[in-house]
């Protein structure tokens, strides 16, 4: 059992008060941990046993200067070993450019999406955003790969969590080697399906599939009329399926953030009158279909299928455009003085018919976000869906929602008052197990001990009191997105 202290990025800035504030969990990382966790309530399942793998950034300071943008921070794993009765846990940070150059640099050493790093023009000047792979991680063909949508993911050790470099995959990773943070895999044949975005020097999606054994294979490329700005993709038994909101980028801008007087985020914007897109790519050859409909604001999806002649999907539609939004994200330690950010859309379901039309049905109004679903019915018909969702005055995510779209029934496990709860992971008790039979694994925030825990929650019966509690050492900073496998961790040493 160790910890290892990372050294502090010259400069830092000293912890803050120890107010119970759940905003607190927005404080940087500087501790890189291993080791069994001892302080529990419950016991885990004897059926449940893998590795539960997170990742977002630990820190959002860099050198002494704070990041300007939740998008900006350095990327850290955490990762929970289930064996044996146990919980082991260890957290690393992504060795990227800018988290390496960040421990000694005065500020930030690299531009990020929201941040200007010091100098002036001069210093961020055609600058792209640094690579901080801190939104997604996925294990595929046997590579622990931390995402990040502007470049290429970063591969690291399953056990350690030490960074073994950008991966590529041998080279056919296209132009500037993007690669989106939210890849899907077909639980039949094993292929993950992804996508990059290029804005430059003609906006296109470029479509990949990942073979079980790792190879990439190119399925085409699709033209797109402008540059925007697109997260996430769902993956039906025919179709790869984008759904691309009207967040743009500003032209009458761009001389500004070329020459570095401003960042990258500051350029897009949400023009509501080009309404949203929609692409249908098929999986296996043809031509890719395009469809307009009337414009909606969100970042992920959740599932889609196919139903006969129509295609489904079922995505988080915020109310909020971007614009507002992005403030919002800006001003994610400070809601004060920034506006505070509304967290959490609604559930919703689009319906593609095939004469063209994109019929909407909310599917829950509590108001959430990083859905979920049983993972083994990926691009198939599913009737359950898990939210991190935010419940009576909170301004963070403060309970797990399961949704049945069959019955519309909803069951809520609230966390306390000051509690912040992250993206709920279903896991399946057995393969042809009922769809909601397993458990869900979150991790909870106590502003009032300033620690983090992991909760196992009925997947069947989540409002129940946990089945199991983790208690940490320490926090973990708000993170992104996760995943599970039933490979076990083991760390050596």
């Amino acid at each position: 059992m160790t910890t290892t202290v990372v050294p502090k990025a010259k400069g830092a800035s000293s912890p803050p008060s120890l107010e119970a504030d759940p905003h607190r969990i927005f404080e940087p990382v500087h501790e890189e941990h291993d080791y069994v966790i001892e302080e529990v309530e419950g016991q885990l399942p004897d059926d449940l046993k893998g590795t539960l793998y997170r990742n977002g950034p630990g820190k959002w300071e860099v050198g002494g200067q704070p990041l300007g943008h939740i998008f900006d921070g350095d990327g850290m794993l955490s990762m929970f070993a289930i064996d044996a009765g146990q919980v082991r846990y260890r957290n690393r940070y992504v060795g990227t450019n800018h988290y390496r150059a960040g421990l000694t640099s005065e500020g930030a050493p690299e531009r990020g999406l929201g941040t200007l790093k010091p100098g002036g023009p001069l210093t961020n000047a055609m600058r792209p955003p640094a690579n901080v792979a801190n939104t997604s991680v996925i294990l595929h063909a046997g590579e622990l790969l931390a995402l990040w949508e502007g470049g290429n993911p970063h591969a690291l050790d399953p056990d350690t969590l030490e960074t073994r470099g950008k991966h590529n995959f041998d080279g056919e990773l296209r132009w500037l080697g993007a690669f989106s943070a939210h890849p899907k895999v077909d639980p039949a044949t094993g292929d993950l399906f992804n996508f990059g975005l290029e804005v430059f020097p003609r906006p296109r999606l470029r479509c990949y599939r990942v073979d079980p054994r790792g190879r990439m294979h190119h399925l085409r490329d699709v033209h797109i009329p402008e540059p925007v700005f697109n997260h996430d993709v769902a993956l039906t038994e025919r179709h790869m399926v984008f759904v691309i909101d009207p967040i743009t980028v500003a032209y009458r801008d761009l001389p500004a953030v070329a020459l570095g007087l401003t960042s990258f985020d500051r350029a897009l914007r949400f023009k509501e009158q080009r309404g949203t897109t929609i692409v249908l790519v098929p999986r296996y050859g043809g031509k890719a279909r395009l469809l307009q409909t009337k414009a909606l604001m969100h970042f992920h999806v959740n599932n889609a299928y196919e139903d006969g002649d129509d295609t489904v999907v079922d995505l988080v539609c915020w109310e909020q455009d971007w614009d507002e939004l992005n403030e919002g994200l800006r001003g994610f330690r400070d809601p004060a003085a920034h506006g505070g950010l509304d967290f959490g859309g609604y559930l919703t379901r689009l319906r593609i018919t095939r004469d063209g039309r994109v019929l909407r049905e909310e599917l829950s109004d509590v108001p959430g976000e990083f859905p979920q679903f049983d993972r083994r019915l990926t691009g198939r018909r599913h009737r359950y869906s898990y939210l991190a969702a935010r419940i009576g005055a909170s301004e963070v995510p403060n309970a797990v929602v399961k949704s049945d779209h069959e019955t519309g029934a909803e069951r809520t496990h609230q966390l306390p008052e000051g509690n912040v709860v992250s993206e709920p992971i279903f896991v399946a008790r057995s393969v042809d197990g009922a769809e909601d039979d397993g458990w869900l694994l979150a991790v909870g925030y106590d502003a009032d001990t300033h620690r983090s825990r992991l909760l196992v929650l009925d997947g069947t019966n989540p409002e129940r009191e946990p089945i199991f509690t983790g208690h940490l050492r320490h926090h973990v900073p708000q993170g992104f997105h996760g995943t599970f496998t039933e490979r076990v961790a083991r760390p050596r040493g």
